[in-house]
């Protein structure tokens, strides 16, 4: 048994040894003296002698200028498109209304790991404090600058509410949406019924007028046709009531005479 625990203590203190043995190298004194000389010099390039509307006047060659001036205070970055977004990231933050850059803490956070270096330095303002965030490859070449503005608890509270009741409020509002049309999808059938049903009566009203219409225009061609024969038809009248035995017309009125297309009364018998 006192061997067993012997084998173990033994084992954990190997295992100590070993996780300290892996443990992360300190950051080179060199380094930090780059990092700390990097900070002076964009400080006082992007922050200090830079406003936002001077920033927003830079070009393209102004990029390339001062890319390659930096190389002179041993500041690399690794394409001019790092300073390019170096600058875009200070002018949303001065959106910010930071008021009058003050100083910076000396104190440098640097870190590092597999893929470089990264260093937070806080900057000083009258209103609100910045963040201003570097990120070194492992040649030390600068691959992101980053401006991030410093918000109390309150604040940081307040933008998260908002930021909550936005998409709360975005989703009820889509979902209010979809409702309403599918309500939409149960009152259209119901329209379009309504719709035919005015349609199927007009056309009904519109077939009748046109047939009281021609019903009209015919009476009226009857009409004017024994207007024009009126002896022919005084002279049927009389012959027609000499047929049926009656001494008058009265018990019948003709309407019309039409020329009949049948050859029968050929064939009748004198």
């Amino acid at each position: 048994m006192k061997k067993l625990k012997t084998l173990f203590l033994c084992l954990g203190l190997s295992a100590m040894f070993a996780f300290a043995g892996c443990g992360k190298a300190p950051i080179s004194s060199s380094v930090i003296e780059t990092v700390e000389k990097n900070r002076e010099v964009l400080i006082t390039d992007i922050v200090k002698e830079n406003d936002k509307d001077s920033l927003i006047n830079l070009s393209e060659e102004d990029y390339e200028i001062k890319v390659d001036a930096f190389s002179e205070d041993n500041l690399s970055f690794a394409s001019q498109s790092v300073y390019a977004a170096a600058v875009n990231s200070c002018k949303v933050a001065l959106d910010e209304n930071l008021g009058e850059f003050v100083g910076y803490v000396s104190d440098l956070n640097l870190k590092q790991d597999k893929n470089g270096y990264k260093a937070s330095i806080p900057l000083v303002f009258g209103v609100r404090n910045v963040n201003m965030n570097i990120t070194y490859d492992t040649n030390l070449n600068i691959t992101d600058i980053t401006f991030s503005p410093v918000y109390s608890m309150g604040e940081a509270m307040t933008k998260a509410g908002l930021n909550t009741l936005l998409g709360m409020g975005s989703v009820f509002c889509v979902l209010i949406l979809i409702m309403f049309i599918i309500y939409l999808f149960g009152i259209i059938p119901k329209i379009q019924k309504k719709s035919a049903e005015k349609k199927a009566k007009k056309q009904a009203v519109s077939t009748e007028t046109s047939v009281e219409k021609t019903i009209a225009n015919i009476v009226e061609k009857e009409e004017g046709e024994l207007v024009d024969d009126t002896e022919l038809v005084a002279v049927i009248s009389a012959a027609i009531a000499a047929y049926e035995g009656n001494s008058s017309t009265d018990g019948f009125v003709v309407r019309s005479i039409r020329k009949s297309q049948s050859k029968k009364w050929q064939n009748a018998q004198y």
